[in-house]
């Protein structure tokens, strides 16, 4: 796997301000209208909203893709996650905004890892680890993450940097408890210039109220709440459960038999920990994902694309 890459010893994260630049303050109507519209789609359509988040915030920063990940710590004994390059920290889904721009076979492998010894680890995904616990933004070109000099002769920014032709990434990181949380990246591609204060301001404020959609999000995953990970089929029965709709007409939409859909909704329901529709629903109108992390060789399925 080679030496990880040297980290910055001091890595302040831009943390959101007051409304001060005027930059903000252009997009300040924009962002409430934002939540607005996330809250607007609807239990049952997080994907959509997803998506629908992605692109609103790419079409400020004039960035070209983003894509968000769910990301479970997975180690609860100090001496393990001490010794641990991840801090016990593991990538449990991953959904970008345009797929074409990611390989998703290597995501795959990435979110079934349940070792650190089996990903080939950047300094980034090292010192996102790190500073876990806190609502954090950093743009790469800053170098307040990673040594920028150092980070770019290595093979890992080769690969998940030079080979896409991005330019520069915002992270913004908001911890929904204590064991997951929500990344939403953006990036910037070819030959435009880096992000600046500017950019991660607007980004940051733009995720940092919306800790509900967050919680969604790591719902619709099952992450930081089931024992076991969502099929790629549950999420869909899901789906149609948050809408109201019957087993039957679920089973219509899939091309399933109804038998097989309500063995899917008992599973989804043995899962959450709930007797039924009604107390999942209710779990899902709640946001609270609880704070039972996944066991560490949790595997999220092919949702991460």
């Amino acid at each position: 796997m080679g030496t990880p890459e040297p980290l910055q010893d001091n890595m302040p994260a831009r943390q959101p301000s007051p409304v001060n630049s005027p930059r903000l303050q252009a997009h300040i109507a924009d962002i409430f209208e934002l939540w607005d519209e996330l809250n607007d789609f609807g239990r049952d359509k997080t994907d959509a909203a997803l998506k629908h988040c992605m692109e609103r915030i790419c079409s400020w920063l004039d960035a070209q893709d983003a894509f968000w990940i769910g990301a479970v710590h997975v180690l609860n004994a100090p001496h393990k996650r001490s010794t641990d390059a991840l801090s016990g920290w593991r990538i449990r889904a991953i959904q970008p905004l345009h797929p074409r721009y990611h390989d998703t076979r290597h995501y795959k492998k990435v979110v079934k890892a349940a070792d650190h010894a089996d990903l080939e680890l950047g300094a980034t995904s090292i010192a996102l680890g790190a500073s876990s616990g806190r609502f954090r933004g950093y743009t790469l070109q800053s170098g307040h993450l990673v040594d920028l000099e150092a980070f770019q002769q290595t093979a890992h920014y080769d690969f998940y940097y030079r080979q896409h032709d991005i330019r520069d990434r915002i992270w913004v990181v908001s911890p929904v408890n204590a064991d997951t949380e929500s990344y939403f990246c953006f990036d910037r591609m070819g030959d435009r210039p880096p992000f600046d204060e500017d950019d991660l301001e607007l980004a940051a404020f733009a995720l940092r109220g919306i800790k509900w959609f967050h919680r969604q999000l790591m719902l619709s995953q099952g992450l930081g709440l089931c024992e076991e990970p969502l099929t790629p089929a549950e999420q869909r029965v899901i789906r149609g459960l948050l809408s109201g709709a019957s087993e039957r007409k679920i089973a219509e939409t899939m091309k399933l038999s109804q038998g097989t859909v309500h063995q899917y909704a008992t599973r989804i329901y043995q899962k959450f920990a709930v007797q039924g529709r009604v107390e999942f629903t209710a779990l899902w109108l709640s946001g609270n994902p609880g704070s039972s992390a996944a066991t560490a060789d949790a595997v999220t399925p092919d949702s991460a694309a």
